[in-house]
């Protein structure tokens, strides 16, 4: 090793999975406004929307892998954004999310 070389640091964030009222979706349009559609796991599509905390750290795409909780009322049609996959993650975890999900 040179004095000018790094060692490389392989490192793995652990992944996240839905807990059990949060569900895998994958954004289909981008509405505006940090709302979004997007079709659910379980095939409802839902009208997301990004909470205050996460609206300027979070910045989301069409076709991205993402986790939602769906709203107590109106919870066919409304949710909220909990996490977004990096494309890094969203491989790890495709054997994982349902079939009709996988568009990759």
């Amino acid at each position: 090793m040179t004095k000018n070389s790094k060692k490389s640091n392989n490192f793995s964030r652990k992944i996240r999975f839905p807990k059990p009222d949060e569900q895998w979706a994958v954004v289909q349009e981008m509405s505006g406004g940090s709302r979004f559609r997007a079709l659910c796991a379980d095939g409802h599509s839902r009208m997301i929307r990004i909470g205050g905390k996460l609206k300027k750290r979070m910045w989301v795409r069409e076709r991205d892998l993402i986790i939602i909780k769906p709203w107590v009322i109106q919870s066919d049609s409304k949710g909220d954004l909990v996490y977004r996959y990096m494309p890094t993650e969203r491989n790890r975890v495709l054997k994982k999310i349902p079939e009709e999900l996988n568009i990759w």
